[in-house]
Formats: C-alpha cells, sequence, structure tokens
C-alpha cells in the first residue's frame, strides 16, 4: 500500500494560529512533498476538512481493526470509497503544536500528546516537529523529551526556545534547527463580505494579557489601553475597529473596549468576528498599520508589511519583532496607554518601516523555504530505506 499521506497534528480548526499552520502545511505538503495532507479524525467538522482540502485518519482506538480488515481482499476495495486513511498509509508526522511544549501548558495532557509522537516513531514513521516556540521545562521536561527522542527535526522558532531545547535535549547529530515561523508565506484572502473595514486599523486583544495581568487594576488598565489606542487612532483618521482574532473571550474583551470607548469619546467601535486566519491575514494585509496581542495576527501583518504595534507577554514576541527588524515595536500592553500611541505616532512619522519589514519578511520566507527543503530531503532519505 502506497504511502502517500502526511500527518499533522497539533493543529486544528478552532483556534486561528494553529488554522494557519494547518493551512501552511497543508499547502506545502500538496506542492511540495506532492502527498495528501492528513488530520485526526475528531480534529474538526467534515466540511471544515473538505474547504482546507485535508483527510481524516482513522479513529486511534480502531487503527488495529481497520488494518486487518483491509488486508481481506474484498473489504480493501469496498474501503477505499471511504475517505478515511489508514495509519499503514501514513509516510510522515508534522508536529505543528505551537506553543505546547513548556511550562506555560503545564495543565495540559503533555504525556498524551509527546506519547503519540513515540508511537509513530515506534511505527517506523518519521516525525518532524515544525518550528515552535518552547519551553521553559521547569514543570514540563519529562513529556518533552518523548516528544523530542520521538522526532527527527525538532525546530524551534527563536534563539530562546532553541536555548530552552538544548538545556534537556543534548544531541550533537543537529536534529534541532532554528527556523523561523511557518506561516509568513502563506497568502491571505481578503473577506469581501468586510469591504468597509478596508484600509481601516484593526486592534487586535489576547484574553491571555488580561488573564495573567496582575489583579483587578491590571486587568482595567488593559481594557482601558485598548479603549485609548481607539481613541487616538479615530482622531488620527485611521478608522479603527475590533478584530477578534479567536473565540469568546477575545470577543468579550473587545466588548469592554467598545462599552469605554462609547461611553467616553461617543465612537462607533465596531468589532469584526467570526472570520478563519486566511480571511484575518487577507483583512489585517490592508490595514496601515496594527495593534495586537495574538502572535499569528502579528505575523500575518509583518509578513505584508504592515507595521504592527505589537503586545507581548511571552519570549515569542520579542523575537518575531527580531525577525523582522522591527525590536522598537514591542510593546508593555499593561504599562502607560502613552507607549502605545506614542508608538502610533513613531510608525507614521517613519515612512521606511515598511520597507524595512518587507526586507526582513522576504528573509523570512527564504529560511522557511529552506526549512522545507530540510525536511524534504530528510524524508526522501528515509523513505528511500524503507
Amino acid at each position: 500500500m502506497a504511502k502517500k499521506y502526511i500527518l499533522l497534528v497539533g493543529v486544528e480548526f478552532n483556534n486561528q494560529g494553529a488554522y494557519l499552520m494547518l493551512r501552511a502545511a497543508a499547502e506545502r505538503i500538496r506542492e511540495q512533498f506532492g502527498m495528501v495532507p492528513v488530520v485526526e479524525f475528531q480534529n474538526g467538522a467534515d466540511l471544515k476538512k473538505r474547504l482546507a482540502g485535508v483527510y481524516p485518519i482513522v479513529p486511534q482506538r480502531f487503527y488495529g481493526l481497520f488494518t486487518r480488515l483491509t488486508k481481506i481482499k474484498a473489504l480493501s476495495r469496498v474501503w477505499k470509497r471511504f475517505p478515511w486513511v489508514l495509519p499503514t498509509e501514513i509516510a510522515a508526522v508534522f508536529d505543528g503544536s505551537g506553543f505546547r511544549y513548556g511550562d506555560e501548558w503545564a495543565h495540559q495532557r503533555l504525556d498524551v500528546s509527546a506519547g503519540k509522537l513515540a508511537a509513530w516513531k515506534a511505527r517506523g514513521v518519521p516525525v518532524y516537529m515544525l518550528p515552535q516556540a518552547f519551553g521553559p521545562f521547569d514543570k514540563t521536561a519529562e513529556p518533552t523529551l518523548t516528544a523530542l527522542r520521538a522526532s527527527r527535526q525538532v525546530i524551534a522558532r527563536d534563539p530562546e526556545s532553541l536555548a530552552h531545547v538544548e538545556s534537556i535535549f543534548a544531541t550533537g547529530s543537529g536534529t534541532v534547527r532554528l527556523f523561523p515561523d511557518f506561516t509568513a508565506g502563506l497568502a491571505g484572502r481578503f473577506p469581501s463580505q468586510h469591504e468597509s473595514h478596508r484600509g481601516g486599523t484593526p486592534i487586535v486583544p489576547n484574553v491571555n494579557i488580561y488573564a495573567r495581568a496582575a489583579g483587578p487594576e491590571a486587568k482595567q488598565r488593559y481594557i482601558e489601553n485598548l479603549a485609548a489606542i481607539a481613541v487616538d487612532l479615530h482622531e488620527r483618521g485611521l478608522k479603527p475597529y475590533g478584530l477578534a482574532h479567536e473565540g469568546r473571550s477575545d470577543l468579550d474583551v473587545l466588548r469592554r473596549v467598545a462599552s469605554i470607548v462609547s461611553k467616553t469619546s461617543n465612537i462607533d467601535f465596531e468589532i469584526v468576528e467570526g472570520l478563519n486566519g486566511i480571511e484575518l491575514k487577507g483583512l489585517i494585509g490592508t490595514a496601515p498599520l496594527l495593534v495586537s496581542g495574538r502572535y499569528h495576527a502579528v505575523v500575518s501583518a509583518l509578513s505584508q508589511g504592515v507595521p504592527t504595534i505589537i503586545h507581548g507577554w511571552s519570549h515569542k514576541y520579542s523575537h518575531v519583532a527580531d525577525d523582522f527588524g522591527v525590536p522598537e515595536l514591542l510593546c508593555d500592553p499593561l504599562g502607560d496607554a502613552s507607549l502605545s500611541t506614542d508608538m502610533i505616532e513613531y510608525i507614521l512619522e517613519n515612512a521606511e518601516l515598511g520597507e524595512r519589514i518587507r526586507i526582513a519578511g522576504a528573509e523570512v520566507r527564504s529560511r522557511v523555504e529552506e526549512m522545507w527543503a530540510s525536511i524534504e530531503s530528510d524524508l526522501a532519505s528515509q523513505r528511500g530505506q524503507r
């Protein structure tokens, strides 16, 4: 049975950052590897899978049963009438877990996801951990090591993540690599139903900033800062609106912001919600600038040359600012609102910023191409040995 499928794990349809990774990897699997992208059976509705061009693998608990049944000649012919993929047809596993392996997610069952990667390695299927933020590992070293040891290539997205990996995973084999976020080259698609927001300035919140703020005063300060930014943008004629990059929690933050803006300034602060990652990127690409606390909204903007006020809350934000040559655009979302509004002025006064970002973006995309070529070459060598 020909192995023509690559399984994508650690990506999904609900979190739009993870969806961008799913679409970027799926596109590459089809166009460069000449294979078919697959996701786990329970990941997303059938319609979403079809729209993304991915197939489902049979539920894990039925692997053995379906493998045995398809050995029966009559049933194997019937089997191919169903759009499910068997584990025996998987040529490789790509893990796009993002910021999953580290102490921020110690409450998750990392042992389960890591154990699945180990099981694929035991089957002889090569595993590749696509660029992601790692660490620290004070609480999560054990499951992380299981995942790292299962992988032929572990790709950190920034130098700090690389250092965290190397602190627990001693290797001289070149298995651990450093490459930037691989969604940078993915094209967006403008959502035609939002033509009125073309050229406006999106404000993208992150409920994690709100949730991690130390106490009620700091939480309220985050909301008020976003409201002050919206008012400042409005006064400059930059048409601010709220853009919910993720789910209900981010939307709740924007509704609080809209309430303050309406009461204090009588500005109609509209909120855009319900877009998928591709549409979000298409809309962001029309903006003169972006204000964002969501990592992949930042990447979507900078990869299209859109200057971004980066509201960072973990090391991955400072490193993406470095990747695109604009470390000065990193801003404390819980500091005084003037930190962000002064940054708006800085962006507007420095016309060369866009060109600087585009030049850095071309280098980021070149590095992403190098990453995929490295994986393709390694996978070809593995397939040649079977």
